[in-house]
């Protein structure tokens, strides 16, 4: 599927940017070496860039099953995230799934497993009750925007989603804003938590 060793680098020359700032840089230590993160960083920040990158280093190309999971609250954040993880040219398949869109186109593009899958709750449950996505190689979850998806009464949901993966070794959550307890389903106990916020 690749020939080229992936290196941030190599990930950021179709994006325009030159050099991470301070948070991506940071975040993208911790994801590398963390099995649990929080990060705090408000909107505009790069927090897309931020978790992309290292979460993309972190890939196995050998791979043919769906190996990350990122849930996010709405459309709009899907596409910015497909589209970010696109100029990274990475050459691994990426998916998103969200309402609004043909399901029918969905699921074809879900029959060859992609390497990483974006979508928000409701279209994602949907899709994991029709057997539409194969868990079992999912190692990565990536809750972004949390504190939306909690505003907006999406809990049950991304609780049944995380139910499913049961081969988890690395949960990501991003946020605005610190919303203090979270959710015990979401099981992020002694999680390293990074706050840009100021």
């Amino acid at each position: 599927m690749k020939n080229k060793k992936l290196t941030v680098e190599s990930m950021l020359a179709g994006t325009g940017i030159a050099e991470l700032n301070e948070m991506q840089q940071r975040a993208g230590e911790s994801i590398g070496t963390q099995e649990k993160i929080i990060l705090l960083s408000g909107t505009g920040t790069g927090k897309t860039l931020a978790y992309l990158l290292p979460l993309a280093l972190q890939l196995d190309p050998t791979q043919k099953k769906t190996q990350a999971l990122i849930i996010v609250p709405s459309r709009e954040l899907a596409l910015q995230t497909e589209k970010v993880f696109k100029q990274l040219q990475t050459g691994y398949k990426f998916t998103s799934c969200y309402g609004g869109h043909l399901r029918e186109t969905e699921e074809n593009n879900l029959l060859e497993a992609p390497a990483l899958i974006v979508g928000t709750p409701g279209r994602l449950c949907d899709h994991l009750r029709r057997g539409n996505i194969s868990t079992e190689a999912i190692q990565i979850l990536v809750l972004d925007e949390f504190d939306k998806s909690a505003e907006l009464g999406f809990q049950e949901e991304i609780s049944f989603i995380v139910e499913q993966l049961r081969s988890l070794n690395k949960r990501i959550l991003i946020s605005a804003t610190d919303s203090g307890t979270l959710p015990a389903f979401l099981q992020m106990d002694g999680a390293v938590k990074m706050d840009f916020q100021h």
